[in-house]
């Protein structure tokens, strides 16, 4: 039988909505820190290669579930009919009440949109919209007709429709797609509006986690990700003798690479920094000291790394652009001379320019006057983020 619904819908937000929306989900694959020299595509393939699927929004593992849980809840009582985004709105809103009712604190609780819920409004972008791509990358959502591979969230709301079919042979018989192969089942009282509602992941859910975690690799290999699991490593640095014993020959390569790259990021952030804070100072008429008393040491600390780097191989490794590639080399040199911080401004204005427009901190004095920063460090590739998953996943008995 032919459905004649439309499979798509639109719905508008205000302007202010979609600005906050974007700024919101330009974080949700970067390292957490504002990216004005443009270093995110190094830290994307690193951290994407290492441990598919996650963010550096992903602060609560069983998330994941709450996601599956609301999608199930939505389509065994809207299949068959357009996308009922104010459904998935209002499940988003139950449970995230529950979690808010449970907490003692909200604060860092890393229940998502907290702040807009206590004030009895909606969040700009949705803890779905947020976690989706772990349920993709780790293949928690099952493949649907009508698209190619795992679908995104839009592609599964586009053809919700679908999601329901009638077997014309059988009786007229109405059969749902399946969204979520073997997902553990919700907590008992899932649907109802009051009761307790936590982030402690039970042992089927572990259980469920660590093998979707095993096939999460390129290909359905096993990634990094998993094999750490498994081993039980949370070491405090990525880059420690743990992380790199259970690494393959190729992935140890890969984090000498990283961490080489880190430190190039680190430097030439915290000389960024230095020089934003200076043209602040002149602004505001004031004499803060942090980010310049910060750069020597971390140029001393990082040199050798840096030095290290071999852009070429970078490049084979990351894909990234030639533009980056040749500040890269930039600060590189700047680093070998052990030249002034005024020896690298200009490369640092043009880099910023390039990227940011006239948003530019260090071209725009309107900006710079909101302008607060912490001292540069490395990137991390999202491994505080992996280390709590592991460990929240490792807790469960």
């Amino acid at each position: 039988m032919t459905n004649t619904n439309p499979a798509v819908g639109w719905f508008m937000l205000s302007e202010a909505d979609r600005n906050a929306a974007n700024r919101y989900l330009s974080k949700l694959a970067s390292d957490g820190t504002r990216d004005e020299l443009g270093f995110a595509p190094i830290h994307f393939a690193f951290a994407d290669r290492f441990f598919p699927g996650t963010s550096v929004q992903h602060a609560q593992l069983r998330y994941v579930f709450f996601v599956a849980w609301a999608y199930q809840e939505l389509l065994a009582s809207a299949a068959g009919g357009v996308f009922s985004r104010e459904g998935l709105i209002e499940i988003e809103r139950r449970y995230s009440m529950r979690l808010m009712n449970t907490v003692s604190e909200l604060q860092n609780s890393g229940i998502s949109g907290w702040i807009k819920y206590q004030a009895g409004e909606r969040p700009v972008v949705r803890a779905s919209t947020i976690y989706w791509t772990a349920l993709r990358s780790w293949r928690m959502v099952s493949p649907v007709v009508g698209i190619t591979g795992v679908p995104t969230e839009a592609q599964l709301q586009s053809i919700w429709p679908r999601l329901l079919t009638r077997d014309d042979g059988d009786g007229g018989k109405v059969r749902t797609a399946t969204l979520f192969e073997d997902l553990p089942a919700p907590p008992f009282g899932w649907v109802n509006k009051a009761g307790k509602l936590d982030f402690a992941l039970r042992s089927s859910e572990a259980d469920y986690i660590r093998r979707k975690w095993r096939a999460a690799g390129e290909g359905g290999t096993q990634p990094l990700l998993s094999r750490l699991t498994e081993a039980g490593v949370t070491a405090a640095s990525l880059w420690s003798a743990d992380v790199r014993s259970v690494a393959t020959p190729e992935e140890r390569r890969d984090l000498l690479l990283a961490e080489r790259a880190g430190s190039v990021a680190c430097i030439a952030r915290a000389a960024y920094a230095a020089l934003v804070e200076a043209r602040r100072n002149q602004d505001c008429d004031t004499d803060d000291r942090t980010h310049a008393e910060a750069l020597p040491p971390l140029r001393l600390e990082h040199r050798d790394a840096v030095l290290a780097l071999d852009v070429g191989e970078l490049r084979s490794a990351t894909r990234i652009d030639s533009e980056l590639a040749d500040f890269i080399e930039a600060v590189i040199d700047w680093v070998r001379a052990d030249k002034p911080l005024e020896a690298i401004m200009r490369k640092l204005e043009t880099r910023e320019r390039d990227l940011k427009g006239g948003r530019a901190y260090l071209l725009n004095h309107k900006r710079r006057a909101d302008w607060r920063k912490g001292v540069a460090t490395p990137l991390d590739y999202r491994w505080p983020v992996v280390r709590n998953m592991i460990e929240c996943v490792r807790s469960v008995g």
